[in-house]
């Protein structure tokens, strides 16, 4: 299994991709801390930070289509934890299913969250997207992330790949044997090979640790590449901050 497509829009030369990492971490963050201060019912700010979105991935040379897609999954989730807002927000019922009233406040609440969440995301997934996971934990540990925590991430998301190949070697070994015919076969067969899979992932675990201690790893993993703030992106991070700093100022000195 390869990682290799999450990095595509990574490499693409773009003034984000430019950036150090820690400016598109502190970025990603601005937007999305202007998104979650917004008041409820501020729309027209809400847009702008939508648009602010949109701008930044057409910089980075992201499609729209593949922004939408990696928001999809979060963002469904995001909607069934909010569709309680739809009934237990008090107000004016707007239409009634069966015995429930789902309310126009509550509809509007739950516009509202799910434009923020959308927001969120969507500067969350132009990080991702041109940030490569190696350079997304430099930046981690540049903020004063503990080492142990950006050590795992990082040893994490290489292994989670074996340990997925692993699996899938050992479905193609059950299924060329024909092995866990019937429903109780299928279950057997299933914990059976989740059982090697973890057992394999613990020894596997174990000769990493010792094949890293034997090169001189004391709990941090240096970066291969050296990054320098240039003063194009110290005034492109202090106008995005501005921005929406002044955006979400006058959303709440509007809804006074």
């Amino acid at each position: 299994m390869s990682f290799h497509h999450l990095d595509q829009y990574a490499t693409l030369p773009s003034p984000i991709t430019a950036a150090p990492p820690v400016a598109r971490l502190l970025g990603a963050a601005v937007v999305a801390t202007g998104a979650a201060t917004l008041p409820t019912g501020a729309w027209g700010a809400l847009g702008l930070l939508a648009l602010l979105v949109l701008g930044l991935a057409a910089v980075a040379r992201l499609p729209l289509a593949r922004l939408l897609a990696r928001m999809a999954g979060p963002l469904a989730f995001v909607l069934l934890a909010s569709v309680g807002l739809l009934v237990l927000v008090p107000g004016p019922p707007a239409f009634h299913q069966g015995p429930v009233a789902v309310t126009r406040d509550g509809m509007a609440r739950f516009g509202f969250v799910l434009g923020r969440a959308s927001v969120a995301l969507g500067a969350a997934v132009v990080l991702v997207s041109t940030t490569g996971f190696p350079d997304l934990l430099h930046a981690l540990r540049a903020l004063r992330l503990p080492t142990v925590v950006t050590a795992a991430l990082g040893l994490a998301y290489r292994l989670v790949y074996l340990l997925v190949d692993e699996l899938e070697r050992l479905q193609r070994a059950a299924r060329s044997r024909n092995a866990g015919a019937g429903t109780a076969g299928r279950r057997r067969l299933v914990v059976g090979l989740w059982a090697a899979v973890l057992g394999r992932a613990y020894a596997r675990a174990e000769r990493t640790h010792r094949a890293m201690t034997a090169r001189g790893y004391t709990g941090d993993l240096p970066s291969l590449r050296s990054w320098t703030w240039s003063p194009r992106t110290v005034v492109a991070l202090a106008g995005l901050v501005g921005l929406v700093a002044a955006t979400s100022v006058a959303a709440h000195v509007g809804a006074r």
